[in-house]
């Protein structure tokens, strides 16, 4: 069994005990460390599309907060080449996990045996790439986590693909931080969560989601969007467009770990960023992804 112990134990926030059997370890992770680590990762990223495969259109700025006015009247994505990028395996596998989830919180979740299958699937073609390969070495090489890649996984599926509550006033298992991150909710007045590119073009393309304009734009690609999903307002969502399924969750994993609950700075190919991921007390002696995104 796993102890994940942080600052509940009067610890710095950057440090985390694992506690395997008898065994322990602290680990601790500098600025330095962590934007050597990123950057590697961001190098490694071979299923990154590049402005070949994928473009888009900012149109008009738009300030954050509850506004319905479009400043775009045009669609965000210009272009993307799903023939070439849609059938990469990480693409493919993503893709299959995105219609699993009600996006709708308070109505309780619930996996099928086929999506169970499909989690697996997505889990086992994101390990043979050398961004996940990297991501496990660096963790384990810092004491965060123990055991084999296939140990990594698991807690990969525990920790992105649990179900709990999204509100304390619920006992309905109605999220996960996969679906949250990756997916998208909506409450009564909003949307929360939804920080993925692919997830974006798809819904845009079906025409669920209404683009109203950008709010910010940095590098490496980033950019802050307005935009109305299910009629229902998102007043900021970041992402990266064009990176790899597996490189958003290797990225965010990594601050789970080694930042969880504060900020999660780093340099990553000489540009700043700063990653916001929050965690959640759920079952036993572990804890869950909330969310993460770019700030």
């Amino acid at each position: 069994m796993t102890f994940l112990l942080g600052s509940d134990m009067g610890l710095p926030h950057a440090y985390i005990l694992v506690v395997t059997g008898l065994a322990t370890a602290t680990a601790y992770v500098s600025e330095s460390e962590l934007s050597q680590f990123m950057t590697n990762l961001w190098n490694q990223d071979d299923n990154r599309a590049s402005s070949h495969y994928v473009r888009y259109d900012l149109q008009g700025h738009s300030h954050t907060g509850h506004s319905g006015v479009d400043n775009a009247p045009n669609k965000f994505f210009d272009y993307v080449n799903e023939a070439h990028l849609f059938h990469k395996p990480t693409y493919s596998t993503f893709i299959s996990l995105l219609n699993n989830y009600h996006y709708m919180t308070g109505t309780s979740e619930y996996q099928t045996s086929s999506e169970d299958t499909e989690v697996t699937s997505f889990l086992s073609q994101i390990s043979q790439t050398n961004v996940i390969k990297l991501t496990q070495q660096f963790l384990h090489s810092k004491g965060y986590i123990t055991g084999s890649m296939s140990d990594f996984l698991t807690t990969l599926r525990k920790i992105w693909f649990d179900f709990y509550p999204r509100s304390s006033h619920t006992t309905h298992l109605d999220t996960s931080g996969f679906e949250h991150v990756f997916v998208g909710e909506t409450t009564s007045t909003k949307v929360d969560g939804f920080h993925n590119w692919i997830q974006y073009y798809l819904e845009e393309k079906r025409g669920n989601l209404n683009y109203l304009g950008f709010v910010y734009t940095k590098q490496p690609s980033i950019v802050g969007t307005h935009f109305l999903w299910h009629n229902k307002i998102k007043s900021l969502s970041s992402f990266i467009v064009g990176s790899s399924p597996e490189f958003d969750l290797a990225m965010y994993t990594a601050c789970f770990f080694a930042r969880r609950d504060v900020d999660c700075r780093f340099s990553m190919a000489g540009h700043n960023m700063d990653i916001k991921s929050y965690t959640v007390p759920f079952g036993t002696y572990h804890d869950l992804v909330a969310t993460a995104y770019i700030n």
